[in-house]
């Protein structure tokens, strides 16, 4: 697709600049969390209570954080005092090893960051909608900046240096506090004499509980992967910590393409039609990690992310946009971050082990992963294959 026919001339790219800001940031944490938690001495099964205090606390503080924005008088201020906070206790990880701080950091920290992308993606979708711009090109400058950050610290960290993952992620996080400065101001609806409603008003929404259902259940998938695909990648011959880096630098840039056609295919498709083509994707991505025992088959199933993770969220970003009151805009995303990241990630950690060692070993459970993945594709693409587009528009 040409650029001239992609934006318009007076596209707002300066919003892109939060997301490449917020997605740099992730990707030092998202990627190295796990390894900064083991560098600290403490064993298994700890630092796993630790990984799993994310992904549950998002459950219980999404929903708060998405009703706080909806009634305040700026969704701007809530989001900058979210970064503020996750700030410092980035920096609070580092006053102790012990067990007990490191929890609590953990809870307090996750409270805030799991809420930043969310609240981030509502101000921003509201600002492109007057003047209908699209979301993709702004959305892949966060994937172009995750791609490389992935790819840099896989080069340059090892075991001794671990202690660096928090310092650079609070002074990433201390660039996306400046960069919230480009967004638009954008209020909360239900501030003043807005209508008050809660989330539960966003399922009784028509197609609202079925698509929910399946991106939870392609979503659950993911849970296991983002666990165990570096201990499962490790252990093929010939993977090292520098190929890792490059797996997901590779799963990164497969968003691309996407993302440079995502509005047109979203208005095109529909929310529906996309999903059921993640799951067709995911089933055979899956498949592809349980069969193979070679490192290069391996990264090279990272292409299909392409037209997996990315697909989901930034569909369902849109979806929610497009057919949920204005008073709900901020709680629609963070039940998006709910079912796709605190549900999923909770399983991925939780449960994950337990599908492995009941599989027989983690690639087994990728077996299992690629069965859930079809089941899923069997049951939803009938229902959606031939109905008209769900993009909010006449359905």
């Amino acid at each position: 697709m040409r650029p001239g026919r992609l934006v318009k001339a007076d596209y707002p790219w300066r919003f892109g600049v939060f997301l490449a800001m917020y997605y740099a940031c992730n990707g030092i944490w998202q990627g190295y969390a796990a390894l900064y938690f083991k560098s600290t001495g403490l064993p298994t099964h700890l630092r796993s209570v630790i990984m799993a205090c994310t992904p549950l606390v998002s459950i219980f503080m999404q929903p708060v954080w998405g009703a706080v924005a909806d009634r305040s008088r700026s969704r701007n201020a809530v989001l900058r005092g979210l970064i503020a906070f996750s700030l410092i206790m980035a920096l609070a990880y580092q006053v102790s090893r012990a067990f007990a701080w490191l929890l609590v950091c953990c809870a307090l920290f996750s409270a805030c960051y799991t809420s930043i992308q969310p609240l981030g993606d509502s101000i921003l979708l509201e600002g492109l909608a007057p003047r209908n711009h699209p979301f993709g090109p702004i959305r892949m400058m966060g994937t172009l900046t995750f791609a490389l950050t992935n790819l840099l610290w896989g080069l340059l960290l090892d075991e001794a240096h671990m202690y660096l993952v928090v310092y650079a992620t609070a002074a990433m996080l201390g660039l996306v506090l400046i960069a919230t400065k480009v967004l638009p101001a954008v209020p909360g609806h239900q501030s003043g004499g807005g209508r008050r409603m809660n989330m539960t008003a966003i399922l009784r929404i028509p197609h609202m509980k079925g698509l929910m259902l399946l991106m939870l259940m392609l979503q659950l998938t993911y849970g296991y992967f983002y666990c165990f695909f570096s201990e499962h990648f490790l252990s093929l011959p010939g993977a090292s910590n520098a190929l890792v880096g490059l797996c997901y630098f590779i799963s990164a840039c497969s968003e691309v393409p996407f993302l440079l056609n995502c509005d047109r295919l979203y208005e095109k498709l529909g929310a529906g039609k996309l999903l059921c083509i993640s799951s067709v994707a995911l089933t055979l991505r899956w498949t592809l990690l349980a069969v193979t025992g070679n490192a290069y088959v391996a990264m090279a199933s990272q292409v299909l992310h392409g037209w997996g993770f990315i697909v989901m969220t930034v569909t369902m970003a849109k979806y929610m946009s497009d057919v949920i009151p204005d008073e709900l805009k901020a709680s629609g995303q963070m039940l998006i971050g709910v079912v796709g990241f605190g549900i999923a990630r909770t399983f991925g950690i939780l449960g994950g082990g337990f599908v492995a060692s009941f599989m027989g070993g983690i690639r087994m459970g990728f077996a299992m992963m690629a069965i859930v993945a079809g089941v899923t594709m069997l049951l939803f693409v009938p229902k959606y294959a031939r109905g008209k587009p769900l993009n909010g528009r006449g359905e």
